[in-house]
């Protein structure tokens, strides 16, 4: 009986244990605060703010621009910067926002007067834009 080979029990045990040790950690490597779903979900707002932001800034460069063009005349009849050229503009630059129900990307443009104020929710979470009759862009929410 001496000269059989195999795996004993405690090897076994030994095994069974550091494996469950491995699934713990990446267990908790996916999850928690700290995790890679939680980054991934984090990462996942920002990029949407930003292609936000970035529709925004291109809008306003868009009216800017067009504004030095004398041949230049736009849809809404003004060269000027106001919540009706700034949301048209900001749809020009960019299909997915809108802010029309159902859009992949919902803003908000409050304010008659400068400055407007950008808005969107995204998870949740609430960015704001304030934008003056000057061009001048300026994230308000979330403060960091």
């Amino acid at each position: 009986m001496k000269d059989q080979k195999g795996i004993t029990l405690i090897a076994l045990v030994i095994t069974i244990i550091v494996l469950l040790i491995l699934a713990g950690v990446s267990i908790a490597m996916l999850t928690g605060d700290n995790g890679i779903l939680t980054k991934a979900g984090t990462a996942s707002q920002k990029s949407i703010a930003g292609e936000v932001e970035e529709a925004i800034k291109l809008g306003v460069a868009d009216i800017v621009a067009n504004q030095k063009d004398p041949t230049y005349n736009t849809t809404e009849g003004q060269n000027v910067i106001n919540k009706t050229t700034l949301e048209a503009a900001i749809k020009r630059n960019n299909s997915n926002i809108d802010t029309a129900e159902g859009a992949k990307i919902k803003i908000t443009i409050t304010g008659e007067s400068t400055p407007w104020t950008v808005s969107t929710t995204i998870s949740g979470v609430v960015y704001e834009w304030t934008v003056t009759s000057g061009g001048v862009i300026n994230q308000t929410k979330p403060t960091t």
